[in-house]
């Protein structure tokens, strides 16, 4: 995704709908409505559905916060008299766009549904804060829920001291992505099915389409199989048959396969169905974080 894009519907639109809301007194109630939907409903998408690892996760809660003062303001600023006569057009225009926003807001707060027959898994990753930039169980919240195999699929980076996932906002190199080279651990007691090693890490954004999963280890968990994909070219560190423990690494998070950046996949399957999954006890959704230090 291009810089405009993510600047339009992470920043710039659900500002200019809070500024809108600020300067707005409660009357005439018609307009105070829509322009309350509008600003809700952006607010809403951006703060939930947002890929907020570009921007900063602070930035998130800046937003939040804004429109809550914003909404404030709105209502305990005194009406004053206005004849101005307001288009109808205008307010349903309004409506229209922030219940199409709020749509996907919605969209994503259902995305916290957990399906029924969930497994538990470890979190595969240690020693830093993560972000979940897809997951869940609806498509609102998660790229891959339309894929049979993949619906409840995982995709995390690393954050950085300052909230992003890497050091400018869509880097070349592949070291400033914080994520890069981060140890993947075993997230079960299980058997490792088969592994794929030697494919290429891409450039950002330079994705390689023959081979979706890239570098990868497919592991036996109980009667599901959990993939881990995406790994650095030469990382995987266990053999197919071999037995592997829990928090045991086996290899290191890259960017190879059909992958736009450095970022860990994992997903779990029975007989090519998804299987849903919960990683270290959580159902983890799109901009969920996830802290992870000490741990052994």
């Amino acid at each position: 995704m291009g810089f405009f894009p993510l600047f339009l519907s992470s920043l710039f639109l659900p500002l200019v709908s809070i500024v809108l809301l600020w300067i707005r007194t409660r009357r005439p109630w018609a307009g105070w409505i829509a322009t309350l939907i509008l600003a809700a409903g952006v607010t809403g998408f951006s703060v939930l559905a947002a890929p907020w690892g570009y921007f900063g996760v602070p930035l998130r809660f800046i937003v939040a916060l804004l429109f809550l003062t914003a909404l404030v303001t709105s209502i305990v600023r005194k009406p004053e008299d206005d004849d101005r006569q307001e288009s109808p057009v205008r307010h349903l225009m309004k409506a229209l766009v922030g219940l199409f926003f709020g749509g996907v807001a919605v969209g994503v707060l259902a995305s916290y549904r957990v399906p029924e027959g969930a497994i538990d898994l470890q979190f595969p990753l240690k020693d830093g804060t993560f972000l979940v930039t897809h997951g869940g169980s609806e498509s609102a919240a998660n790229a891959h829920a339309f894929e049979k195999g993949e619906r409840y699929g995982v995709d995390l980076v690393q954050l950085n001291a300052f909230g992003s996932r890497a050091s400018g906002l869509y880097p070349r190199e592949l070291t400033r992505y914080r994520i890069w080279g981060a140890p993947v651990l075993s997230p079960c007691d299980g058997t490792v099915a088969r592994i794929t090693d030697g494919l290429p890490d891409n450039a950002p954004g330079a994705r390689d389409l023959q081979h979706k999963n890239g570098n990868e280890v497919v592991l036996r968990c109980g009667d599901a199989d959990v993939f881990l994909a995406h790994l650095q070219r030469g990382s995987v560190s266990v053999q197919p048959n071999a037995r592997v423990i829990a928090g045991a690494v086996v290899g290191r998070a890259g960017n190879s396969g059909d992958a736009p950046e450095p970022h860990l996949h994992i997903h779990a399957e029975r007989n090519g169905v998804a299987v849903p999954a919960r990683l270290g006890g959580r159902w983890l959704v799109r901009n969920a974080i996830v802290r992870r230090f000490g741990v052994r």
